[in-house]
Parts: C-alpha cells; sequence; structure tokens
C-alpha cells in the first residue's frame, strides 16, 4: 500500500480538484504527493495550508483487480503534529469531496489512524482546516497503509455542506445581528465574520480564562463584541464546571460513564463562578431590536435558555437558530434533542438541516447542529 515516506510537502496555491490531480499509474506500492515536494529524510512531511478548504496530501488510482482488493478494508496511519490552526484529516471517496473517514486533529504530537470499510471507495487523503479561509500547519512524521479484512468504523451522516453557507444564501439583510451564545475558543465566531463582513457579531463565553482568548482573538475586528457572560433562564451566578478540555466547559457536571462518548480526556479543573442573563435580558442590555443568527452550543443548556423565552420567540425578533443537540447522556442535566427542536416548532420555527453528526462506534449519534428558520408566529 502507500510506503512510509518523509520528505516536505506544501499545499499547491489553490486545492487540487478531480480534475486536475495528475495520476502516476502507480499500483499498490505507489501514490502521488501533491505540492512542491522534495526528499529529506532528516526532517518530517510539512503540510502548509492554503486559505481554500482543501489540500490534498497523497491520492492514487485505485487501479486494484478485484481479486486484490475485494472484501477488504484501508487503515492509513500517520504520526502528525498540529503546529497552527484548527484541521482535521480523512480519507475522501473518488469523487474528491466526501469524507469516508476523518478525525479531528488536537495541539501537539499525536498518531491518527482512518480505517475505509471498503478500499476501493478512497481515492485520496485530505487536510482540512476547520475554519473557513483559515490556515493551519501540520507536520507528518511518517505515513503508511495496509489493507484490512473488514473496517472497524465508516464515516456517517450528512456529508459535504455546512451551516454557514446556507445561512449566507438564505440571509440578505445588509449588516446581520449574529449572537453566539458558547463561543469557546471563537472558531464559529470566525467563520460569521468571514462569511458576513458588514455583520455585528456578540461572542458570549462565561469562563475567564476562554473568554481571555477568545477576546484576545478579536481584538483587531471592531464589529467582534465579546461578552463573559452565560444566557439561561434567570439572571444572577452559577457555577460553571470546568475541564481541562475548554470545549466541555458546562454549567451542568459530566454525566457518569461519559468519559467514553466524549474525544478527550477527561480531566476536572478548578469550578468557577460565571455571570447569568436571561435572552431578553441580554438584548436589552445591548439595545438588539432583532437577532438574524442565534447560535447555542451551551453544552446541554439550550433549553434552560429558550423555555421561559416563548413569546420572545413567537414575535419573530429571531430570524435563525444554530442549535447543537445532545443524543446521548454527556451532561448530569441536559436538554433532549426532541425536546429542543419540539418547543422551537411550538414557537413559529421550522427545522431547515442538520449538521455535523458525530457518532460513537457502539452507541451511535453523540451529538449535533440544527438549523431552525422562523416562519410565522403560530
Amino acid at each position: 500500500m502507500i510506503a512510509g515516506l518523509t520528505g516536505l510537502w506544501r499545499a499547491a496555491r489553490r486545492p487540487v480538484s478531480a480534475e486536475t490531480v495528475k495520476i502516476d499509474g502507480f499500483e499498490l506500492g505507489s501514490f502521488t504527493l501533491h505540492g512542491d515536494t522534495r526528499t529529506e529524510t532528516e526532517r518530517p512531511l510539512r503540510v502548509a495550508r492554503s486559505a481554500e478548504a482543501w489540500s490534498y496530501l497523497v491520492s492514487w488510482p485505485n487501479r486494484w483487480t478485484v481479486s486484490q482488493i475485494i472484501g477488504r478494508g484501508l487503515r492509513v496511519e500517520l504520526d502528525v503534529r498540529l503546529m497552527s490552526g484548527h484541521a482535521e484529516i480523512g480519507l475522501v471517496a473518488g469523487d474528491f469531496s466526501t469524507f469516508v473517514c476523518r478525525a479531528e486533529l488536537s495541539d501537539g504530537d499525536q498518531k491518527v489512524v482512518l480505517e475505509a470499510p471498503d478500499a476501493t471507495a478512497v481515492a485520496a487523503v485530505v487536510i482540512r482546516c476547520s475554519e473557513e479561509r483559515g490556515t493551519v500547519t501540520v507536520e507528518v512524521a511518517t505515513l503508511g497503509s495496509v489493507m484490512t479484512a473488514t473496517a472497524k468504523r465508516q464515516e456517517r451522516g450528512f456529508l459535504n455542506k455546512n451551516a454557514t453557507d446556507d445561512l449566507a444564501a438564505r440571509l440578505t439583510v445588509p449588516n446581520p445581528v449574529v449572537v453566539d451564545v458558547g463561543a469557546n475558543k471563537g472558531d464559529t465566531v470566525a467563520r460569521f465574520v468571514d462569511t458576513f463582513p458588514t455583520a455585528d457579531v456578540w461572542a458570549l463565553e462565561p469562563h475567564p480564562d476562554t473568554f481571555a482568548g477568545m477576546a484576545r482573538r478579536f481584538e483587531g475586528t471592531s464589529r467582534v463584541r465579546p461578552r463573559r457572560l452565560a444566557l439561561s433562564s434567570r439572571a444572577g451566578t452559577s457555577t460553571m464546571h470546568s475541564y481541562t478540555n475548554a470545549a466541555i466547559n458546562s454549567l451542568s457536571p459530566i454525566a457518569q460513564g461519559a468519559e467514553g462518548l466524549i474525544d478527550d480526556t477527561v480531566v476536572a479543573s478548578a469550578s468557577v463562578e460565571v455571570e447569568l442573563q436571561s435572552l431578553r435580558q441580554f438584548c436589552t442590555n445591548e439595545g438588539l431590536d432583532r437577532i438574524d443568527i442565534l447560535k447555542l452550543d451551551t453544552q446541554g443548556h439550550e433549553l434552560e435558555i429558550l423555555q421561559g423565552e416563548r413569546e420572545f420567540l413567537r414575535s419573530g425578533r429571531i430570524r435563525f437558530i444554530l442549535v447543537e443537540l445532545l443524543f446521548s447522556p454527556l451532561y448530569a442535566t441536559q436538554a433532549k434533542a426532541g425536546e429542543v427542536i419540539g418547543l422551537l416548532e411550538s414557537c413559529g420555527f421550522k427545522l431547515f438541516d442538520f449538521y455535523d453528526f458525530v457518532y460513537d462506534e457502539e452507541s451511535g449519534l453523540k451529538w449535533g447542529d440544527a438549523l431552525l428558520e422562523f416562519t410565522s408566529a403560530p
């Protein structure tokens, strides 16, 4: 299969499409590297992301005989180091756009194993920046692959689409008002700023350490307004349960047995007191008479924010709501996905689409996002 290799690789100025990929006619032991390459055994592959959505690392023509490939899967193993930015790496199908298997990269050194249940369905290894028009730098120290009798897992869910593209197509106001609740490090804030350059974006993040990093990230962006704040059903303060993985900080502790469902080690850190406001109170304090996009990613607290705001929701002052839904028991107290959708539908919102479903190999669907649009008061 793909031989072990070292050398230098840099992304082309634009991603390589299916039409521009040049195949060298290799068999099992060959592959095509994309971009400018040279062999340097003393240093790893270096992947410098372009500003485009995809960078192709390696591809192959899949000209294997039936006797070689029937009933066989493919496993690709890489030793990588994420040096900057936010990225994922994966196997893509022959259309050069659909993930067959993918993995999020975390900061620092890591081993990545990508598996496809059908070796004939895979055509390339790609690196994709998690931030639209963002930049990442990744070092790949080793890259190799083997045939497998069966693959352990298959990528599931809705692929090759994202909510910001759909919002851009449907939202035509010249200066959108965006409220990102649970902004964390600001990745979705960056996508909103990039997609809607004339938008005013409120970025709410209650944890002081995470907030400080997010606020620094947008210091030079005048249209982003960071607020160290959590939304809930009431005003006041509450305890935020904190972890070394800031993405799972929540007003509720992790549920017993949920560690196996979370894509990182669960290590608790010191809890903090955070300020709470209701959604209506926040809008009053900020002088907002409308919200064009409300994004809620509050680790199971979404229903608590919405259920006291039915009158406000029915008023039509919020056009779109992009909300994370939890389908597995991750937190001791969390909203059920059906309850969140049901409440919003009862207030005049219509489900538009689902995005970014994440699965567990054993228990199935873990979480994903839903986009709902206000249509009319019930």
